[in-house]
């Protein structure tokens, strides 16, 4: 992110899925303009291992972060509500996604993460999911963010 920047959601949807990645275009697929944007240099951190606050604080002051989990063979089964793992299941692997925000399930009375995940828009709620806060898949504690440095900007 320091060396290449990202581009918003709006300007470049997420395509990949079912296995075939997506391409890297040099203009929008989606609505906005092609602004990247980079973390400022020196600036990337990990809040700590389940610092659930810290993480609600740098989604609320700086938007979406990177965060890794466990997977368990239930999650590709995932078709919406609030995901609890269940390691009985066993473990498919690791998988990264982006986090975008929390919230309270009144349904269940789970407090959730908000992420979007990277098989395509067919997949859980839309292409997202929402996951238990203190899920034991570890989501709480492999967190990473940046400060963004909103004065380095490329706009093609």
């Amino acid at each position: 992110m320091e060396k290449s920047g990202i581009v918003s959601d709006a300007c470049m949807p997420y395509t990949s899925g079912k296995g075939f990645s997506g391409n890297c275009p040099s203009t929008c697929t989606g609505t906005g303009s092609w602004t990247k944007y980079k973390c400022k240099s020196g600036s990337i951190y990990q809040p700590g291992k389940g610092a659930i606050d810290a993480i609600k604080t740098e989604l609320s002051t700086n938007g979406p972060m990177e965060v890794a989990f466990t997977v368990y063979n239930d999650f590709f089964s995932y078709g919406g509500g609030v995901y609890v793992s269940k390691p009985a299941t066993g473990v498919a692997g690791g998988h990264a996604i982006k986090l975008v925000g929390y919230g309270h399930d009144a349904a269940s009375g789970l407090d959730y993460w908000k992420c979007a995940n990277s098989w395509g828009p067919a997949w859980g709620e839309a292409g997202f999911f929402r996951i238990k806060i203190g899920d034991v898949s570890g989501i709480d504690d492999q967190a990473t963010s940046c400060l963004p440095d909103t004065s380095i900007k490329a706009t093609f």
